[in-house]
């Protein structure tokens, strides 16, 4: 046995998995839709950069450490269980297709930084509904499904058929060098359908009793067991719970799980069901505890003898360290963590915990599934996939990023590079431009760098956010950066600097609007900076927006009772998915009232006037709050002044998000040569 971790020792020490010995405690969860792989192949022509990508991505997992890679969600069957349209049809049968040799390549790869390679096999069961193909899913039971098309009713023969399916797929995976299967049977897939009653209706084998709603998911791992051999990892994924009314919970989970242990080698435990992602905590919100399925895992764990994972929000490497310490668990895996920082096992076991870029569980490179919340089909956006927030090195397949990195040239000398403004988009510009060799002056106006995101010193929500604006901060001091804090760049300050190349950060400001009294409401950014003083037992948010919002979630966590008055007909009408339904249901549960197509005409010190439907309505409280938003903070006099090449980035474009921020001041950096 080796000499421990001195850092995280149980984190990083080995484990027996059925006859597989992994490295440390560390999976890398499937978090990828295993086609993306395969988008160069003559079967699927879909944006056939694609494939890179996506090798990349699983490539920096493997490299950053960890224990186990998942390949994400591969069906058995392409007919009635494919999610998307554009999905190849694998061949399971064929082993000298392009298909199979991108996944043996990438099981080679895998290897070669020492994890094991595991596949994923996912029967979608009645998800899959219509995609326009005209075929119909299957499932437990015959039904209308909520579009409108049709659920057929697996019939004894093909749930055999089924089972011989995930069978010849597996063999595929190991004769494509893999060492192991997940096998999906939580999250409202085709497994959970067959063991929940509000799914199951059958009345023969495979429904009525526990026994019989879990027959499918035992016979199809018992059937897997017999054809592979005791040397195939078999891991299966279950919920928890499924937090919904009524779901599955935690006894049928730890039943379940106990039916299915002589034939599997590990447990892998999260929670939720797909089609209520932000509410059954299948993806945690920063409006969720982390960890959220540590204490379920471990009700597990004490009633089975295989080891037990856990996944849900773990972004720390010492919440992981105390869990396996504890007992609770045996390994931790991680989707979100692994695109916000594929290093995070390399640098933990390196004793470099607080360089790890900590996911903020935003939903940015995952939305969810729309639909949760009842104003959400009024909504006028939905997000799509997209690169991390805070990693612009992570660059989904389905992204829109403009660079790859090994697209970009070296640069031909070492540059004077002025950076301006110290919030996170100037920050990651600035150590971007030091790293690939530029000389780098980082000028502030305010006594600290951090920008806007200093607001985050003053609420709990954001303490990931925080975290890494704090990273940043000690990122910019780690580097032989010039920083220049209370600094407000002038043309004439940029003749006398003299860069040969310019980045604005200058980020944005409150927009206030040309209403009477406006001058009487708090800015949001002031309620924060002053902790909150002011507010008295209630108080008016003027804004719905998602800035609004979450500034009304801290208000109501400080006791005060808020009232949120929108102009337009729905709160958050800029976003939809899994985030906006956790802070929606966060102001619901918390007693947040709100007026929606009100137009706010007069503000005073306690009071708001607005037109609504055509009426004047009057809101009192102790306070008003100005949260409609922010502008763009001007540059024209700088951009003016500059005869080098320069980039305008992040909110001094166009107020928008932390992640644009990011991946603009990198790009922007990479593009100085």
């Amino acid at each position: 046995m080796g000499e421990l971790n001195p850092y995280f020792p149980n984190l990083f020490s080995p484990i027996k998995v059925g006859t597989k010995t992994i490295k440390n405690r560390i999976e890398a969860a499937p978090a990828l839709f295993a086609f993306l792989h395969y988008q160069d192949c003559p079967q699927m022509k879909f944006k056939p950069e694609g494939a890179k990508r996506a090798f990349q991505m699983l490539e920096a997992k493997a490299k950053g450490g960890a224990g186990s890679v998942v390949l994400g969600e591969l069906s058995p069957n392409h007919t009635y269980c494919k999610r998307f349209p554009f999905e190849p049809d694998i061949d399971f049968t064929n082993y000298n297709d392009e298909i199979f040799e991108i996944t043996k390549k990438t099981a080679e790869m895998i290897k070669s930084y020492g994890a094991l390679p595991i596949g994923e096999l996912l029967s979608t069961g009645e998800i899959k509904t219509c995609i326009g193909d005209g075929i119909n899913p299957k499932g437990p039971s015959e039904k209308i499904l909520y579009d409108g098309s049709h659920l057929d009713a697996f019939t004894v023969e093909e749930i055999k058929e089924h089972i011989e399916e995930h069978i010849t797929a597996c063999k595929w995976f190991k004769e494509a060098g893999w060492e192991g299967i997940m096998i999906h049977c939580g999250h409202g897939w085709l497994p959970a359908q067959f063991l929940s009653p509000m799914y199951n209706k059958r009345e023969d084998e495979y429904g009525g009793s526990f026994e019989n709603r879990a027959r499918f998911s035992v016979e199809l791992l018992k059937a897997i067991r017999e054809a592979m051999g005791e040397d195939f990892l078999i891991e299966i994924r279950v919920s928890g719970s499924e937090h919904l009314p009524g779901g599955l919970e935690i006894e049928d989970a730890i039943k379940f799980c106990k039916l299915c242990e002589p034939y599997i080698d590990m447990i892998h435990v999260s929670c939720g069901h797909y089609m209520s992602s932000s509410r059954s905590w299948e993806f945690t919100t920063p409006y969720a505890p982390h960890g959220a399925n540590i204490e379920n895992a471990y009700l597990i764990k004490q009633n089975v003898s295989v080891p037990v994972a856990v996944v849900g929000g773990i972004n720390s490497p010492e919440q992981a360290e105390e869990a396996i310490a504890a007992g609770k668990i045996d390994m931790v895996s991680m989707g979100r963590q692994f695109f916000a920082d594929p290093e995070f096992p390399n640098k933990a076991a390196e004793g470099r915990p607080e360089d790890i870029r900590r996911c903020l569980r935003c939903g940015r490179c995952y939305p969810g599934p729309t639909g949760e919340h009842e104003t959400e089909r009024k909504a006028v956006k939905f997000p799509s996939l997209d690169s991390c927030t805070i990693n612009p090195y992570t660059v989904w397949p389905a992204s829109h990023h403009e660079i790859l990195p090994e697209d970009m040239p070296v640069p031909k000398a070492s540059r004077k590079v002025l950076v301006v403004g110290g919030g996170c988009g100037g920050m990651q510009a600035a150590m971007t431009a030091f790293d690939r060799g530029h000389q780098v002056i980082l000028c502030e106006k305010a006594d600290k760098l951090g920008g806007l995101l200093n607001f985050t010193d003053h609420t709990d929500h954001k303490i990931d956010i925080r975290n890494f604006k704090d990273l940043l901060v000690r990122e910019v001091g780690k580097r032989d950066i010039e920083v220049r804090l209370n600094t407000e760049v002038t043309p004439e300050m940029i003749a006398e600097i003299a860069p040969e190349a310019v980045i604005l950060a200058v980020g944005s400001d409150d927009l206030i609007l040309p209403i009477e009294g406006i001058e009487n409401a708090m800015t949001a950014m002031d309620v924060y900076a002053n902790d909150f003083k002011g507010l008295g037992k209630s108080t008016i948010v003027l804004g719905g927006g998602l800035v609004g919002c979450e500034a009304a979630c801290d208000y109501l966590d400080h006791g005060v009772d808020v009232t949120v008055v929108e102009m337009q007909e729905c709160l958050m009408p800029e976003v939809v998915g899994l985030y906006r339904t956790a802070v929606h249901d966060f102001l619901d549960k918390n007693g947040a009232k709100n007026e929606v197509n009100a137009k706010v005409i007069r503000v005073g010190k306690d009071f708001v006037v607005a037109e609504q439907n055509g009426k004047e309505i009057t809101i009192k409280a102790d306070s008003v709050v100005n949260a409609m938003g922010r502008r763009a903070h001007k540059v024209d006099d700088l951009l003016t002044a500059v005869t080098v090449p320069v980039w305008n980035i992040g909110d001094s474009v166009k107020a928008r998000q932390i992640g644009d921020s990011v991946r603009e001041g990198w790009t922007a950096a990479m593009k100085i040569v």
